[in-house]
Order: C-alpha cells, then sequence, then structure tokens
C-alpha cells in the first residue's frame, strides 16, 4: 500500500520498526514492548509501561467511582456488619 511504511520479517523473525514511526510514538532504543496477536492477521506492539501500578491507576473509575464512591461503599458495607452481627463489637473482642 503507497505511503505506509512495510517491513520485512527476516530470517531471525526479527522486524526494524521505521524510525519516523517510532519518533511519532515517543518510544527510544531500549524500551520494551509488550505483544498482543488480535486475531489471525493483526499482531498490537504496546511499550510497556515503567510503572504498571501507575498506568492502571484511575482506568476502572468509570466503573467503581472515586475514591469518595469508594469510601461511601466501604462504610455502607462496614455499617451492614454491624447490622448483621450486633452481637460483635467493633474492637474485634
Amino acid at each position: 500500500m503507497k505511503g505506509r511504511p512495510e517491513i520485512t520479517i527476516t530470517s531471525k523473525n526479527q522486524v526494524s520498526l521505521p524510525a519516523a514511526s517510532l519518533k511519532e510514538l515517543g518510544w527510544q532504543r531500549g524500551d520494551k514492548l509488550i505483544v498482543n496477536v488480535l486475531d489471525n492477521d493483526t499482531l498490537v506492539l504496546k511499550r510497556r509501561p515503567e510503572s504498571w501500578t501507575d498506568y492502571y491507576s484511575g482506568k476502572m473509575g468509570h466503573v467503581w467511582g472515586d475514591h469518595e464512591d469508594t469510601l461511601r461503599y466501604l462504610d455502607e458495607e462496614r455499617a451492614s456488619w454491624n447490622e448483621r452481627f450486633p452481637d460483635l463489637d467493633a474492637d474485634g473482642d
């Protein structure tokens, strides 16, 4: 296809990625890449984050809500424990 970089797999199963594409992404020599196969003809390369914790932090906010939502949920759960188990005191004694 004209205008799109094309690469070849070598006999050692290696490829060289186009410098312009790497520059556009901000990828540099030494970056680690994650490989995902999406289907029979699609492979996706993604730069491995420096910190998986930072990478995933906040990713499920649309599902679980923000910090205040989480605290509110925990308070409600703790209150329900007192309703279900009134003979136990909060200190666990």
